[in-house]
Order: C-alpha cells, then structure tokens, then sequence
C-alpha cells in the first residue's frame, strides 16, 4: 500500500510508450483548434503523431502511471493544448528563458493503455531535423513536464501519481535514448494535414483496405446514400414485413407502441362481442313466438342465461333453449298462469236423469 513516502512538486518523466508496428492511430485535430490561424503562411503545414503516455506502466524514474493518470493527461492536452521543446529547459534557464516552441499539440486520441498525440511543427531547423529523424528511421521520445502529489507505493516499488493533483506544463521531445522505458521509443510519423498530398508516413489506402478496417462503430459516419443502399441490399425478415404491415394496416407509424394498439384492440372487441351476446340473449326471450311472455320469469331467466357466461351467440341460443325449457321454470310459469288466471272454475250443465252435473273448466286432465 502507498504508505512509506509522499512527494510533491514538479517532475519530468520521459515516456517513449509505443513500439514502432507500421501504423498510428488516427489522431484528428482538436474541433476548437483555428487550422488556418495555426498554419498561417506556412506553405507546407506538418504534423507528427507520437505516444505521448500510457497507463499501467512504471519507467525508469520510478513513477507509475495508472488509467486514471491516463485519463487526466488526455482531459489536460485537449483542454490546454500544452506546447513542447526539443529537450527540457535547464533548472538554471525555467525561471527567465522563453525559446521557441518546438512543437503545439493539438489533439489527443486514446488507444488501449496508450495516448496518443497530434502536435503541430513550425517550419524552421526543428521540424527538418524531425523529418531527417523519419527518413532514417530514427525512435524519439516524449517527455512529461508537469506538478503532481507522488506517493511511494511498497507494492510496485515505485512512486504512484495522484491524479487529482496533476497539473501538466508542457510535453517536450526528448531523444529515444533518455526514455524511461528504452524498448519503447518509436519513430515519428508526419503528417500534412488539409493538403492535398497523401501523408509522408504511408500511402493512400485503397477503398477496399478502408473498408476493411471498418467496424460497427463506424457505420454512423457513413453517407446517408451509402447506408440506404447498404439497407436496401438487406433482406427484410418474415416476420419484420409482417410488422410493417401491421403498422400499415393500423396507419401508425414506426413510434408508435405496437403492443399497446393490439392490446386496445383486442380489449375493444371483447367488449363487442360480450355486448352481441347479451343483446342475443334479450332477443331469444322477448321473441313472440319461442320467447317467454311473463315478463318476471322472462327477466329470471334472461339472469340465469348470463351467468352461464356464454362467450358467443351460439352459447347463449343453447344455454337459454336450455334453460326455458327445464322443469322449475315451466312450473314457474304455470303456477304464474294459474294465479293469474284464478283456481278451476265449476260450470252447471243442463240436468241429466233428474240430477245436476257439474263440470270443471279448465279441465283437469287425469
């Protein structure tokens, strides 16, 4: 653990972080960098590209530089835009010289464990020796100038940076040779940017090797014509035509919330067909031949028809053919015609055989 030393104050670190493999990432200029002001009667505008820090590394001064140190020195380069030298000022020079800078960054990209930086190189005898450098494949370095709270951790045998504390100054050029990690110097590569010249370092890549090192990240910068042809090569599945249509037989278009439509629809319909039923079942009973005139038992029954819960007209025609016919409700509505109507009456017919005869009306059958 980070126990035994605290340090603070300034330090110069050379980190020279990326091995030279053939190619650099793209680093673009910064969008708040005036281009033409930088350039400015300078007819053959150069850039170099170069490992500039690198997370989870120790060099040879002893420090070490985590990802939270990394992510602090790429917010500071883009926000400050910090100058180089070629080679660190003299303790005895920092408080009163004022050389020319050797090179302006002016845009950082991060690449894995390592940051990469674009800075810009004034014409004059720095930006040759540079371009002699490249030609002959010479490594340079960076270095780091810069203030930040260092505590000695036990662990890693090496002073770990605050990065809280990080105040960058400046991140000179430095020869390959000085660097804290020496394996790791890398060659320069330049660039000319806005030009019409391809870039010093490499050829033009082919349309089909750019393509090639495309991924799916890069697809939104692609030009709107060269997407939609792309879609239009693209078979549509089965069952993304059907939503389509579905969209279009509802005239919605692609915002609107599918499922919720469906489910309104379905719910409509429920509600259609259970107010068909019941219709259904105040028709079968007030119909004036087959239905029931007695208006209390027609109302009885037309209950007991829908507790049955008939889901359609055929259910409710069967469950009420049913139920009209069973035996309590044919009693019901006799026993309603009998008290209606009042009990048998006796009628007197004409005197047989010198007796009276009485006959009962309605007749009681036997």
């Amino acid at each position: 653990m980070p126990t035994e030393l605290n340090l603070s104050g300034a330090f110069r670190d050379i980190l020279a972080i990326a091995e030279l493999r053939g190619s650099y990432p793209n680093v673009p200029i910064s969008a708040d960098v005036d281009y033409a002001a930088l350039t400015a009667n300078d007819p053959n505008p150069t850039f170099i590209t170069l490992p500039i820090g690198k997370a989870n590394v120790t060099s040879g001064n002893k420090r070490h530089y985590d990802d939270a140190f990394l992510t602090e020195l790429e917010r500071q380069t883009l926000q400050h835009k910090p100058v180089g030298l070629m080679g660190h000022l003299s303790a005895a020079d920092r408080a009163t010289a004022f050389p020319a800078e050797a090179v302006h960054w002016v845009g950082a990209v991060r690449d894995g464990d390592t940051l990469w930086g674009k800075g810009y190189l004034p014409p004059g005898p720095i930006r040759d020796r540079i371009a002699r450098y490249k030609a002959s494949g010479r490594s340079i370095a960076t270095s780091i100038d810069a203030m930040a709270e260092q505590v000695w951790d036990e662990s890693l045998k090496a002073y770990r940076i605050n990065a809280a504390s990080f105040r960058l100054g400046q991140i000179d050029l430095a020869p390959a040779d000085r660097a804290g990690i020496p394996d790791l110097a890398t060659v320069p590569m330049l660039t000319r940017e806005m030009d019409t010249e391809p870039p010093i370092q490499e050829p033009e890549m082919g349309k089909l090797e750019i393509i090639n090192e495309l991924t799916a990240d890069d697809a939104r910068l692609l030009p709107k014509p060269v997407r939609e042809a792309i879609l239009s090569e693209v078979a549509i599945p089965p069952e993304v035509a059907v939503v389509q249509e579905l969209r279009g037989a509802l005239g919605v278009d692609d915002k609107a919330d599918l499922s919720k439509l469906v489910r309104e629809l379905n719910e409509a319909k429920v509600a259609h067909d259970k107010a068909a039923v019941i219709t259904r079942i105040s028709e079968l009973a007030a119909d004036p031949e087959k239905g029931i005139k007695v208006e209390p038992v027609r109302a009885m029954v037309v209950e007991m028809v829908r507790s049955r819960n008939p889901q359609s007209a055929q259910e409710a025609e069967a469950a009420y053919a049913e139920i009209s016919a069973s035996t309590p409700v044919t009693e019901l509505l006799k026993g309603y015609v009998q008290t209606t109507m009042g009990p048998p009456q006796r009628t007197v017919v004409q005197a047989q055989n010198g007796g009276t005869q009485y006959f009962k009306y309605p007749k009681k059958e036997d």
